[in-house]
This record gives C-alpha cells, sequence and structure tokens, in this order.
C-alpha cells in the first residue's frame, strides 16, 4: 500500500471513486454498506471501488472497526 499524504480531487478520473471520497471527508467515517448505498452503487462494483482506494492508501478502516475513514488530506 502506497503512503500518500493528499490529494487534488481534480487529479482523480474516476467519478466513483471521487464520490466516495467526497462522501467520507463530509461524514468522517461511514461503514462499508451506508458507502455503497449512498453512492447507489451494485454491491460487486462498490466493493470493487472501495478495495481500489484502499488498496491506494487513500481510505482505511478507522481502528478496529468496520468503519472507514479517508487516510489523506483531500484537497
Amino acid at each position: 500500500m502506497k503512503e500518500v499524504k493528499s490529494i487534488k480531487l481534480t487529479s482523480l478520473n474516476n467519478e466513483i471513486e471521487k464520490e466516495i471520497l467526497l462522501l467520507l471527508k463530509e461524514e468522517g467515517q461511514c461503514i462499508y454498506g451506508e458507502i455503497i448505498k449512498q453512492s447507489n452503487l451494485s454491491y460487486n462494483k462498490g466493493k470493487e471501488t472501495i478495495y481500489s482506494l484502499i488498496n491506494k492508501g487513500y481510505i482505511r478502516y478507522a481502528g478496529r472497526s468496520t468503519k472507514l475513514e479517508l487516510a489523506i488530506d483531500l484537497i
């Protein structure tokens, strides 16, 4: 997993990733299912996108909980 400090939202090409990152910026933390529901994604597409964001180091699990949060500063 890459160590990323901050990213510009405009540098992202994937609109679904942008939407999820903005949701987490606004909410602070969200459970996995809530992210998928708020983004109006199918379960598989939501899972794929969330895993992609985790692998990029953009989001992470908050401690030992099932909630996800930003792992970067979104500018």
